[in-house]
């Protein structure tokens, strides 16, 4: 989804938010059960030429593209994260059969989940639970080749 639409979206709900009166998304800040969406963003693959993130979080080796990903981060620490088609732009294939999320948060890794299973195609589901600082100010997500944490072969943003 684009940048726009979700603005648009995101207006149309408070425009009617303020026709029928506060309605339950909003009702008490949204914390009961600590669902309330803290991150919810595309995912893009890394390039070689990416910047090392976090002081220590390099990107792979090679150059990697995603067909489709996206990440949802929750206030309680779940996470949920979807990848189809992260494959080496030089093959078209992926060699890597485990893939692990790590979340960052005030500019530091807080959280790495445990590796899942990762296709020969480049397609991944990670359902997790992290634990999150009180306040997590500009979450990330980035994707661990084989759960190595300190390397990032995804991340959320946008491919250009």
């Amino acid at each position: 989804m684009t940048i726009l639409r979700r603005v648009a979206m995101a207006a149309a709900v408070v425009v009617t938010a303020g026709l029928i009166g506060a309605p339950a998304a909003f009702a008490g800040g949204g914390h009961e059960g600590g669902g309330r969406t803290i991150l919810d963003a595309e995912l893009a693959g890394s390039l070689t030429t990416d910047p090392v993130l976090f002081q220590n979080v390099a990107p792979g080796g090679a150059n990697w593209v995603i067909g489709n990903g996206e990440a949802r981060l929750r206030h309680d620490g779940r996470l949920d994260v979807r990848v189809r088609g992260l494959v080496l732009t030089s093959s078209g294939a992926n060699p890597i059969t485990q893939l692990s999320a790590s979340v960052a948060c005030n500019g530091a890794v807080v959280a790495t989940t445990a590796v899942v299973p990762f296709s020969s195609t480049g397609d991944a589901k990670i359902n997790a639970k992290v634990a999150l600082p009180k306040r997590c100010i500009a979450p990330v997500v980035l994707l661990n080749p084989r759960g190595v944490a300190t390397v990032y072969i995804g991340v959320t943003g946008t491919e250009g």
